[in-house]
């Protein structure tokens, strides 16, 4: 069976949802995710949107693991 229905979301997209991707400055690739970066909404493409939310969740496992390092350190010692 044909797939008549797939991609009908970016035909009605400027240029069928292609453009530069800000980020990482390819041409004619599809710019269809909204990232916020430095305050403002910008389009960008699936490889650097994947980018930033692995770095994101990087960063709050590196945030969490130093929280319980310091955790121990700060109760009080058994006297």
């Amino acid at each position: 069976m044909s797939k008549a229905h797939r991609g009908t979301g970016i035909r009605k997209e400027v240029n069928h949802g292609r453009g530069t991707c800000p980020v990482c400055g390819k041409t004619q690739i599809k710019v269809l995710y909204d990232q916020e970066i430095d305050g403002q909404k910008v389009k960008v493409c699936k490889v650097c949107k994947a980018a930033s939310k692995n770095r994101a969740q990087k960063e709050a496992r590196l945030a969490k693991k130093a929280a319980a390092a310091e955790a121990p350190a700060e109760t009080p010692a058994e006297a």
